[in-house]
């Protein structure tokens, strides 16, 4: 009886830790194939749902048929049934953000100069994104959606407006760093 509940328990969390931790090294490494990871901790945490629950019921049978329930029997049920639903909204939440961050745009503007850089823009594709002021040797980080088809510039007081991406599409994100180095050049790298 008792191998059955720590089965469903088993079944709940295994892909509840997969998922977020696959989920995790994504956002702080941004490999493809961590994505097909995902795909797969969710395919495999589907069948470890069914796995589960027959487990849980499994207990649930044994421990109502033996006559009276043992101690804490229904909340012990009840958490085994929560862990093992948790990974429904967990899953949901998890493809939402991956959804929300694989399409935004992230410009990081750095000032090399000796001067602060006053009213930093970055415009194109449909959007905008104000940086302000940025002071000497400071970066600045912005994230937006591309509305459309463009390419992205930068403006700056004092800076003539010059292209930093030539060609952004919406639903498509990026990441670009810029540099602004003395007299005025730009430069611009993009992360993979």
């Amino acid at each position: 009886m008792r191998t059955s509940y720590r089965a469903a328990l088993v079944c709940g969390a295994s892909p509840l830790v997969a998922g977020v931790s696959v989920f995790l090294l994504w956002v702080l490494t941004r490999r493809d194939w961590l994505m097909g990871a995902g795909l797969f901790v969710l395919f495999v945490g589907l069948a470890l749902f069914a796995v589960g629950t027959l487990a849980l019921a499994r207990f649930c049978w044994l421990a109502l048929r033996a006559g009276e329930p043992p101690p804490g029997f229904w909340r012990s049920t009840a958490f085994a049934a929560a862990l093992l639903l948790s990974n429904f909204p967990a899953a949901g939440a998890i493809i939402w953000k991956v959804d929300d961050l694989y399409t935004r745009y992230t410009v990081v503007v750095r000032n090399a100069t000796g001067n602060t850089l006053e009213d930093v823009r970055v415009s194109g594709g449909g959007c905008e994104a104000v940086f302000g002021a940025i002071a000497p040797g400071d970066e600045a980080r912005r994230s937006f959606l591309i509305q459309h088809d463009g390419q992205l510039e930068i403006h700056a007081d004092g800076l003539r407006r010059q292209t930093i991406v030539g060609y952004v599409t919406n639903s498509l994100g990026g990441h670009t760093t810029v540099t602004v180095h003395p007299g005025g050049a730009v430069t611009a790298e993009d992360r993979d």
